[in-house]
């Protein structure tokens, strides 16, 4: 289980970033292999996600309920793929423009497919 090291404090207050091990995956795939192993429609998932503004909220729900369970799934049969790292604003602004200075725009997209942050 992986505990908040939070003091509850401002600027001492940190959120939790999840990175993929390695460059050439990406959460989308980690996803869809989720929904495929659980006997879901990886296809009706993202064309729902795609569409959703919050207006069916069971709808919403199954999507949130989905993506928690792809997390569980990542964390435990995928675990050597995922990166946990507690931080804090400060250290994620750093992160992001150092990221930013050196990173080509594919690269940068490719980031970001691989990464989901501020979702604890």
């Amino acid at each position: 289980m992986v505990t908040n090291p939070t003091s509850g404090r401002g600027e001492d207050r940190r959120h939790l970033h999840v990175r993929l091990t390695r460059e050439d995956s990406a959460i989308y795939d980690m996803i869809t292999l989720y929904l495929e192993v659980s006997g879901k429609a990886p296809d009706w998932y993202w064309r729902t996600v795609g569409r959703q503004e919050g207006e069916d909220a069971d709808t919403m729900e199954e999507l949130l309920s989905s993506a928690f369970e792809a997390g569980v799934y990542m964390a435990r049969e995928h675990a050597d793929q995922v990166r946990l790292q507690w931080v804090t604003a400060d250290e994620c602004e750093r992160e992001r423009k150092a990221e930013a200075r050196n990173a080509s725009p594919e690269e940068s997209k490719q980031k970001e497919r691989s990464a989901l942050s501020h979702y604890a």
